[in-house]
């Protein structure tokens, strides 16, 4: 049997056996609303656990890591401390919204900012920003899968044609069985991928240099300072690494569809047990470096996509059946990511843009039966997208993130500071967007300002911050307290 053979069966058998697992729940009974949306609220440590990790560690962990530490260097290591950080965050912050999402029926994002501020416009506004840079991190996913299957497989399915096999396989299972199905499909995803990387990430440096130690003994000596700030870069250097963590941890559950895997717990401390405990899935993001460190010494001539590091060196060494097996575990780190991604860009989309536009009389039923036809249409979407506006997947995760993170004022001090305002929420969210987006198609990220490198979103962030705390002051009343305190208690 080839190599193009094998690679092929191995990976159909992974990703046909992951699509089918997701179907399970949808094909035993018809869903509803809750149940199909955040999971009829049930999930427990376990569940959610694997839920929340599967989101996290996607085909930017598999891949991205790998080909920033490729092409990057010393920048790379920002990647293991913003996720550290961010559950802390996390800690604090979920365990406080999840409960007012299950008083008041909440199914996404701007459904709880609807609710915190008593304001539908600003609901339809935050959906809006969400469906805007969600795309950009459906796309990475997708972009991912179609790397890896069309080196898994040779070359004999095209990057195009392998994104397309995702868009069947993903929108069905999402159709049928919504996050139930993405929760099933997560758990099978994460155990092979944290055995696929870390095999891998421990093995390839001790085949080809005896020891991680020396692999970057021998880095060191063959590129001086790669390792180092800015690495193998001009301007990422320690400003903009710091300012990125900053923006990173911060705007880690800003994501609206970690809002949704939120509401699916089944109490708060579910989720305050798996801030605790998934900082050790962490210690998984190195291994990716590890890979991408030694492919670049190994590997010539130089790859012209540094994505491709990670299957590049695996598919240089190993046979064809043991590159099958590395691709089925990145499909499935792009699979299930985007699986949820689909299903809440949907929601947003049917229940707080659409919705409103033409009444708030749909039912859940109704509601359910437009979100997965929508389905189908944003994949479509992300998938022309992926093949004809290609990108670095790391950047296009910084992308979302210097997006959604403008979400945290709004959300968080709106949670914790009972003088937050609508007025302050609307005017902060949409400076912060709009600078987002000026510096980034001006191709200003990193901004260089006061002789630091600071990333885009770090800087929107911060006069995000400044208007929204200078705007509450001026607008806050005894009756905005008090609707504060009904909204977060009540």
């Amino acid at each position: 049997m080839s190599n193009e053979v094998a690679a092929i069966i191995v990976i159909s058998v992974f990703v046909i056996g992951a699509t089918i697992i997701g179907m399970i729940p949808g094909l035993r009974k018809t869903l509803s609303l809750e149940e199909w949306a955040v999971g009829g609220r049930s999930f427990g440590r376990t569940l959610n656990w694997f839920i929340l990790a599967g989101e996290i560690y996607t085909a930017f962990a598999f891949l991205g890591a790998s080909g920033w530490a490729y092409a990057r260097g010393g920048p790379t290591f920002y990647i293991l401390g913003y996720c550290t950080l961010a559950y802390v965050v996390g800690f604090y912050v979920l365990p406080k919204i999840s409960p007012i999402g299950r008083r008041h029926g909440l199914v996404t994002q701007p459904d709880f900012v609807e609710h915190l501020y008593e304001s539908r416009s600003l609901g339809i506004l935050t959906a809006c920003v969400g469906v805007a840079f969600m795309l950009p991190y459906l796309q990475l996913q997708l972009t991912g899968l179609g790397i890896i299957i069309e080196t898994c497989t040779y070359g004999a399915v095209t990057r195009t044609q392998a994104m397309l096999i995702a868009f069947t396989l993903v929108a069905t299972f999402v159709y049928l069985s919504g996050l139930k199905g993405v929760a099933t499909t997560a758990v099978v995803k994460d155990i092979v991928m944290i055995l696929a990387v870390g095999f891998f990430g421990l093995y390839l440096p001790y085949h080809f240099f005896g020891g991680v130690g020396n692999m970057f003994e021998a880095l060191d000596a063959a590129k001086p300072g790669f390792l180092a700030l800015p690495g193998g870069t001009k301007n990422l250097d320690v400003s903009w690494v710091m300012s990125t963590l900053v923006l990173t941890s911060l705007g880690f559950y800003m994501w609206p569809h970690l809002t949704a895997n939120s509401f699916s717990a089944k109490d708060p401390d579910v989720l305050r047990h798996n801030a605790v405990y998934l900082p050790f899935y962490q210690i998984c993001m190195l291994f990716p470096m590890l890979v991408g460190f030694t492919a670049l010494l190994v590997i010539t001539p130089a790859l012209k996509v540094p994505d491709m590091s990670f299957m590049t060196i695996v598919q240089t060494v190993f046979p064809g059946w043991v590159l099958g097996m590395v691709g089925g575990a990145g499909a499935l780190a792009c699979m299930i990511p985007a699986a949820d991604l689909l299903l809440s860009t949907s929601m947003l989309f049917t229940r707080n843009i659409l919705r409103p536009a033409v009444g708030r009389d749909l039912a859940p039923g109704t509601q359910a039966q437009i979100a997965r036809v929508v389905v189908l249409l944003l994949t479509a979407t992300a998938l022309a997208l992926a093949i004809y506006a290609p990108s670095m997947l790391v950047n296009l995760l910084l992308t979302g993130y210097s997006g959604v993170t403008q979400f945290f004022p709004m959300i968080v001090l709106g949670l914790f500071w009972k003088r937050a305002t609508k007025i302050a929420a609307f005017c902060g969210l949409l400076v912060g967007e709009a600078i987002v987006f000026y510096l980034i198609l001006a191709k200003l990220d990193p901004l260089a300002i006061w002789g630091l490198n600071l990333n885009a979103g770090f800087v929107a962030l911060a006069v995000n911050m400044a208007v929204f705390v200078a705007v509450s002051l001026l607008t806050s009343t005894d009756a905005t307290v008090s609707r504060k305190v009904r909204a977060i208690e009540g």
